[in-house]
């Protein structure tokens, strides 16, 4: 039945009289993946996710902010419109795998070497191993602070940890990610959500 709404044909007192829609309207027959409820402080939305012949998609088909109650999605997803979906959703997954990964490997972390990419000051050009991380509380956007120990010193240089470069960060094994993408199978609820997270855990 894919996903059914309540036309504008259908009048008031049809829906007052508690009778079926009298206008019915549907759409992405054949290409409802899922369905789900998103729960709001004072209300739910009503949420289909979709092959749209191009892409997979979330749709919102009933709310409880107005008068939805004669709509509602059926999943019903063809073979045909699950296999486009899946391979657009892996199409996409890897490279996001990969750069969530290269970030993993290239951010400054307890016990990695890194280099300071300051142009002026005391600390241009240092190098040494972070001993410390933490909220830089001179950042007014979350950002963190590294503490470096420089061979030779017994205190910590600090920076702004986007003022440092990792030294010889682990190489991102593309093969591994790249088996792990095409064994997945999306729980399609939460496969838009995946594409713009970091990334799952693959191992």
């Amino acid at each position: 039945m894919a996903i059914t709404v309540c036309g504008p044909a259908c009048t008031t007192e049809i829906k007052n009289s508690g009778r079926a829609c009298g206008d019915p309207q549907r759409s992405y027959v054949g290409a409802v993946l899922a369905t789900y409820e998103r729960n709001g402080y004072d209300d739910s939305d009503f949420i289909a996710v979709v092959w749209d012949g191009e892409q997979v998609t979330a749709r919102e088909y009933a709310s409880t902010r107005g008068w939805t109650y004669h709509n509602f999605a059926t999943i019903d997803a063809t073979p045909q419109a699950r296999d486009a979906a899946l391979a657009w959703y892996r199409e996409r997954l890897l490279p996001h795998l990969i750069a969530a990964e290269q970030a993993r490997t290239t951010a400054p972390r307890v016990g990695r070497r890194v280099r300071s990419l300051t142009q002026r000051g005391k600390n241009v050009g240092i190098t040494g191993e972070v001993r410390w991380i933490g909220p830089d509380r001179y950042a007014r956007d979350g950002r963190e602070r590294v503490g470096i120990q420089v061979t030779g010193e017994d205190a910590l240089r600090f920076l702004p940890a986007g003022s440092v470069t990792v030294l010889d960060p682990e190489p991102v094994d593309e093969q591994a990610l790249r088996a792990f993408t095409e064994a997945t199978r999306p729980d399609w609820r939460h496969a838009l959500n995946d594409l713009a997270s970091p990334g799952p855990a693959t191992h």
